[in-house]
């Protein structure tokens, strides 16, 4: 798949898989910020008190139609930018932390 031909949609981000069909999930809300890596792409959507109150941070891999979403230990915390260092993921939060992630899987690897 080539993860640097994804394409946004409000709430929707399209992937072009290498079979030449397309994945599509859509989020429960707006898509604000998104950033590739060579296997997933790590998406941050606005933080909404009905919709999406925290962990607002997912990602969609070229393999399985699995999404992850931020690990659990994120709890109340609500991710205001993110950005690639090297392999990690690197998260900011709103209380003014940052946190690195495993972008395969969501996983906190350090508070």
């Amino acid at each position: 798949s080539d993860l640097t031909r994804v394409r946004l949609e409000e709430r929707t981000i399209r992937i072009p898989l290498s079979s030449g069909t397309e994945r599509t999930v859509t989020f429960p809300t707006r898509i604000a910020e998104v950033v590739g890596f060579a296997q997933v792409v790590a998406v941050r959507c606005d933080a909404d008190p009905y919709m999406l109150q925290d962990r607002n941070v997912f990602g969609v891999t070229d393999t399985s139609a699995e999404v992850w979403r931020v690990d659990a230990r994120m709890a109340g915390s609500i991710c205001t930018g993110l950005s690639a260092q090297g392999e990690h993921l690197i998260a900011a939060l709103g209380d003014g932390r940052a946190v690195l992630l495993d972008p395969m899987t969501g996983r906190l690897l350090q508070l």
